[in-house]
Formats: structure tokens, sequence, C-alpha cells
């Protein structure tokens, strides 16, 4: 169930409506759908240094690196800061990924206008090119890229897990490195969030900072 929160960038709303406006070409906001939960009593009292954990095969990914230290930046909003992994009290894991999906979209038909003779012609009519009662409507099915991001922040000393986040969206050109800043700054726009309260979250798009959507 939606809760109705209205705070700096959160505007809860349909989940058709965010799939509505980025299918229907260059968007002017990027609208994501942002889930948390938390232990019972956590919150983010001092201190909050942290490390990233990352497996063997991860270590050298450039691209992951890129997408961490866009998540240090949000995190050193809220006051966290890195320490090296035997001493930070938490362990901060985030996962990505894309994939494509089918979206049913109602679009707009305009039948063949035969009207007979007449004194507008054969194939003309004073109300347009579909008669008086204006275009039929279908639904069809097309194919839209999808796009997720997922953090877990665990207690590094006993293993605990005690926040974890995700956040999605849908459309776009495909590309996840143009998703992905809006991604990441909506998963921490409401810091920490309420536990399992599902919210949308809606950011300007600004192509002078990083890759934008298209």
């Amino acid at each position: 169930m939606w809760k109705w929160i209205k705070t700096s960038g959160i505007w809860p709303m349909a989940g058709a409506l965010m799939a509505a406006s980025l299918l229907a070409g260059c968007a002017s906001t990027v609208t994501s759908q942002v889930t948390a939960f938390r232990q019972p009593g956590w919150n983010d009292a001092p201190p909050r240094t942290y490390a990233f954990e990352r497996t063997a095969a991860q270590q050298n990914d450039l691209e992951r690196q890129t997408y961490e230290a866009w998540t240090s930046d949000q995190l050193a909003a809220h006051g966290f800061t890195t320490a090296p992994r035997a001493s930070a009290r938490y362990l901060v894991r985030l996962d990505y990924s894309t994939a494509t999906r089918l979206v049913q979209v109602r679009q707009p038909v305009y039948p063949d206008p035969y009207l007979g003779p007449g004194p507008w012609g054969p194939w003309r009519s004073p109300w347009g090119p579909w008669g008086p009662w204006g275009p039929q409507y279908v639904d069809t099915n097309v194919q839209v890229p999808f796009y997720a991001y997922h953090v877990d922040i665990d207690e590094a000393a006993t293993g605990k897990r005690v926040y974890q986040v995700t956040a999605q969206t849908q459309g776009g050109d495909g590309s996840l490195a143009a998703v992905m800043p809006y991604l990441i700054r909506s998963a921490f726009a409401n810091f920490p969030a309420p536990n399992a309260q599902p919210v949308l979250v809606e950011l300007p798009v600004d192509p002078s900072v990083k890759p934008a959507p298209k």
C-alpha cells in the first residue's frame, strides 16, 4: 500500500503514471519507486563509518567503482564517512541490474474514413479524417527498459543487516549509466526511510551534471 508523503522531491503517485510519462518521450523528470526496510530500533546515530563490501570479481570493476563513488556522495550528505574495513562500523553492499519488460500502453487508432459520395468527396468529412466520433483506442504491449539499484547496510561486527533500500524505474533508452545517478539519489532522498513504506521519488533531469535519460 502506498503511503502518501510529500517531502523534498517525494511525490507518491500511481505506477501507471510513471510508465506513461517515461514512454511519452524525452521527460523533464525521472520517477523512481523506492522501498526501504530497517531493523526495528535502528537509527543512523554516530559513528557512521563504513566500507564497501565486494567479491573478488568486483574489485577491479570500473563501473561498480563509479556507482560506489556516487553512493558515497549520498552517504556523505547524511554524515557517513569511509573507513578501512577493519575499523568500519558498517559494511555497504550495492547491486544493480537492467532488464526489459512488456508494458501495456493505450494508443489511438484512426479508422479508414470511407464516407461514400457526397459534397466533400468520397474520402473527406467536415469532422476530420475519422468522422465525428474521434479515434479509437487499443492496448498495445511494448518493450520498456527496467532498472533497479539496491543497497544493504550491515553491522560489520555482527553481520546483522540494519537497513536495505531498493530504487526502481523504467523507460529511457536502455542506458543504465544514464539512469543510475537518479536511482542513487532517489534511494537516499528520505534516508533513513520508514520501514516498508514505498514511495515514488521524482527528480528533475539535470543533463549538466551526469548523463541523463532520453
